[in-house]
């Protein structure tokens, strides 16, 4: 990420030299196309008695520096790609047919297309022919621009080997110009590449050289890497001080000041010094980093095993308060297994109870109370003319019949004696029958799979207490006109649903409720789940869902069941 950043930063720096270097590629040959075009001698060579800037290098720099415009953002659109190409072929294009002119020592005759008539009377041996060295940087700068223009990377660096062939090109020029080497920039006094021009192509070759700074051989220069920084700091004094030193030796050896030989040896010892300086300096900026690297690596080693022992001391922390944790689990597991069996026990316990209660209530005060019923029917007849008394009597008589229903309702609340002989659905049954004819409320009773297939014991008064619970609380709570209840045995689980019409409440604001904890308690000891739908104003529904293990089903006689549904 750092490194894609100073990768941006400094294609930002470039921008402002790139829009130098085409303003420069476009300003100059029009400079020298008024010269031809006003005959100012000037503007065309720079330097008298020296080759001109001929008007086709001038167009050709002209469609170079367009086409390097048009190309300044990797992203430009088509048409622009398509404009770009063309002036690109165009200049390459130029100095391809001049080369080709060079070495077949044919006239194409498009070196006078423009300002003949001036061309012809400047005396060149090659009238309005570029030089071989400006044909060869139009080659390979056209092609480098149609490499440019390709969205391939890999064309991208191709087109700075090009560009940088190019550069070099015009270097070599320049060279020719400062020793005053004609052959390393024309081929006669008239017919050369002219100073303008070859600072014009080290501008443009420059440019398409860093137009793609983010890749090719130019991304190593333009890395924030020790690389990077050496590159930049190595390139610019390796180019520019020999070129400067070796100007000034070959100017004194001319002047006379000393010969060839001293001026030689004396160029051979600039150029070790400035190498031994320049390698230095980049020496001592490389030692600087590698200090800062050692010291970043070692204040990272120590802030490292600083963490390695606070990891392994918090480690060890976490270990032991993995430790206790698993202690204080291991202990609350085995403290709500010991409750879970204790609340089994006790609703165990609590069943036997009222088993036992029920029986007694059914067997010996019913038996008490139906003789004594007779006895009282069998007293009416002795005191039928004593009014008061048997007034008396038919009264105890009704009393007895009264207490005798309700024995036997509450022994049937306790826990009727048909759960355990009959089963769950003739239970439910007779019960919801018996609940509606006692509070007025009609009641939808159905069931189903439990025809063939009775549950295990205490799966079957865990239903029956949901029901008998649900259907109390809605006695007592839900003002409600009917009631639906569903028993459905199904492949692997029981569904039991106590549904009313009644005014409904808030689930959260009654979740403390003792009837609800113990229904939930009671199903949660079968591993079955309670949930409560109610809105108020929209009625309740109750929905337990209880697991039954295939093992504990026991098969029944068909005529023990008979469905029915019921309704008041």
């Amino acid at each position: 990420m750092a490194q894609a950043l100073s990768q941006h930063a400094h294609a930002s720096a470039l921008r402002p030299a790139y829009r130098l270097a085409v303003a420069a590629g476009v300003a100059v040959p029009c400079l020298a196309l008024a010269g031809w075009t006003f005959g100012v001698a000037t503007l065309k060579n720079v330097l008298p008695g020296q080759p001109d800037m001929v008007p086709n290098t001038a167009l050709a720099f002209i469609l170079t520096s367009a086409s390097l415009w048009l190309l300044r953002s990797e992203g430009a659109a088509r048409r622009a790609r398509l404009l770009a190409r063309a002036c690109a072929c165009a200049a390459a294009l130029v100095g391809l047919l001049t080369l080709a002119e060079y070495l077949s020592g044919r006239d194409l005759r498009i070196d006078t297309l423009l300002f003949g008539e001036s061309l012809g009377k400047a005396g060149a041996s090659f009238p309005g022919r570029p030089s071989p060295h400006t044909a060869l940087c139009f080659l390979l700068v056209g092609a480098a621009l149609l490499l440019l223009s390709s969205s391939r990377r890999r064309a991208h660096a191709f087109a700075q080997l090009l560009a940088l062939g190019a550069f070099l090109v015009a270097l070599l020029a320049l060279v020719g110009y400062s020793y005053q080497i004609t052959i390393l920039y024309g081929i006669t006094t008239y017919t050369g590449m002219a100073l303008h021009t070859a600072l014009t192509f080290v501008l443009l070759s420059s440019a398409v050289l860093f137009a793609r700074a983010d890749r090719g051989p130019v991304l190593v220069v333009m890395s924030d890497s020790p690389g990077g920084h050496m590159a930049r700091h190595l390139l610019p004094p390796a180019v520019l001080v020999p070129f400067a030193l070796g100007g000034l030796i070959v100017r004194g050896a001319r002047a006379g000041l000393y010969d060839m030989a001293f001026g030689m040896s004396l160029c051979v010892t600039a150029s070790i010094a400035t190498l031994a300086v320049l390698i230095w300096r980049n020496a001592r900026a490389l030692h600087s980093v590698d200090a800062g690297r050692r010291r970043a690596e070692g204040e990272l080693r120590r802030a490292h095993d600083d963490s390695e022992a606070k990891v392994a001391e918090r480690t060890a922390e976490l270990s032991r308060v993995n430790e206790t944790l698993k202690a204080e689990v291991a202990e609350h597991k085995r403290v709500e297994a010991e409750r879970v069996q204790l609340l089994k026990r006790l609703v165990t316990a609590q069943e036997e109870a009222r088993r036992r209660i029920s029986r007694e209530l059914h067997d010996q005060l019913g038996q008490y109370l139906s003789t004594m019923m007779l006895r009282v029917k069998t007293l009416q007849p002795l005191v039928a003319s004593n009014e008061p008394v048997r007034a008396d009597l038919q009264k105890l008589e009704e009393l007895t019949g009264i207490l005798v229903d309700e024995v036997h309702h509450l022994a049937w609340e306790l826990r009727p004696a048909a759960l355990d002989d009959l089963g769950l659905q003739t239970v439910l049954q007779n019960y919801t029958e018996k609940w509606s004819e006692r509070s007025g409320v009609a009641v939808d009773f159905h069931s189903s799979g439990l025809e063939r297939r009775r549950l295990p014991p205490e799966m079957e008064t865990t239903v029956y207490r949901i029901v008998q619970e649900s259907l109390t609380n809605i006695v007592k709570h839900a003002e409600a006109r009917r009631v639906s209840v569903i028993v459905e045995r199904r492949r692997d689980h029981v569904l039991v649903i106590v549904e009313d019409d009644g005014r409904g409440f808030v689930p959260c604001e009654a979740r403390g409720g003792l009837g609800l904890l113990g229904m939930r308690e009671r199903v949660a000891l079968v591993g079955g789940a309670l949930s409560i739908d109610s809105s108020p104003g929209r009625g309740t529904t109750a929905r337990a869902r209880m697991p039954v293990p295939p093992a504990a089903e026991k098969e029944v006689f068909p005529r023990e069941y008979v469905a029915n549904s019921v309704g008041g």
